[in-house]
């Protein structure tokens, strides 16, 4: 495990060799003007390094979890955000001749080793959490592109990540309450 969070490189390839291929990116060129083209770029480049971290502990996730149903969920996780980690590098070459690998912060590397010492329950009601925050954190995200960003299927897929990652946050939120007792009051 300890090569995955210790190898960009590595955990790259192993998420884009696990990724459902996702559709061409239309190659219509730059928002028009700097402040829209500038937001798009950061944009784009930090929910990458955020998908990455959700699927190197989505994948992590898979290995560790219990309840076959938080399994499942691991996996779609981990297939949807590496199909749209491959999107966004797309539009970056596409629209902005931008060429964009994962980075992984120190913290997010340290938030993974912590989780990969966990198992069984221990493991479940951390990633669970983790899991909870990071979704809300790309839903703030996803709000603000759609109201910022010039490309409407930039839009769309930031709407995509508003709806998914809330259902995510609900159906994980419901999982902690029923299974462990960690209920929202």
């Amino acid at each position: 495990m300890h090569t995955i969070i210790g190898s960009g490189r590595l955990f790259l390839a192993v998420v884009l060799g696990a990724a459902v291929t996702a559709g061409p990116a239309l190659a219509d060129g730059p928002a028009p003007t700097r402040a829209q083209a500038r937001y798009e770029v950061k944009f784009l480049k930090g929910m990458i390094d955020h998908h990455a971290m959700a699927v190197m502990t989505a994948m992590l996730c898979e290995d560790r979890a219990v309840h076959p149903e938080l399994v499942a969920l691991c996996g779609q996780i981990a297939a949807t955000q590496a199909a749209e980690i491959e999107l966004m590098q797309d539009w970056l070459a596409d629209w902005y001749g931008v060429e964009y690998e994962p980075r992984m912060t120190k913290g997010m590397q340290r938030q993974a080793e912590k989780l990969a010492a966990l198992s069984g329950a221990e493991f479940e009601i951390a990633f669970m959490t983790m899991m909870i925050r990071h979704h809300q954190a790309a839903v703030r995200e996803g709000l603000r592109c759609v109201d910022r960003a010039y490309h409407e299927a930039l839009v769309e897929l930031c709407e995509d990540i508003i709806e998914t990652q809330a259902a995510e946050i609900e159906l994980m939120s419901g999982w902690l309450c029923d299974w462990y007792d960690i209920c929202d009051d």
